[in-house]
């Protein structure tokens, strides 16, 4: 298992946010003992599922509550936790259809 370093705050304030963002992901890239296809999988998941998950964020949105049977506090949380388990499953089965050209992307940047 790969060891938990903190975050040197003073210097991950001081860039900007594309820099800081390819900086951790090299830092997590770097001590990943796994191999690249374990990065590109991570890279997937974290890619797709934002996406899906922003996806059924504003279709719910979208859809107003209705004026009966409203479940209240506990609809919204299952209705969260349920959101989050369908993003996690579209990024697994369909998230290499958005993220490869960003995957290749990103490594054509981490050479440069």
């Amino acid at each position: 298992m790969p060891s938990i370093t903190p975050l040197q705050t003073s210097s991950v304030q001081n860039q900007d946010p594309t820099n800081r963002a390819v900086a951790t992901a090299n830092r997590l890239s770097g001590s990943s003992h796994s191999g690249k296809g374990d990065l590109k999988s991570n890279f997937q998941d974290f890619v797709a599922g934002t996406f899906y998950k922003e996806m059924l964020k504003s279709l719910h949105k979208m859809h107003g509550k209705p004026a009966y049977l409203d479940g209240g506090q506990a609809e919204k949380i299952f209705q969260g936790q349920l959101d989050q388990q369908m993003a996690e499953d579209l990024a697994h089965s369909h998230g290499s259809q958005l993220s490869d050209g960003l995957y290749q992307a990103f490594l054509h940047h981490q050479r440069a």
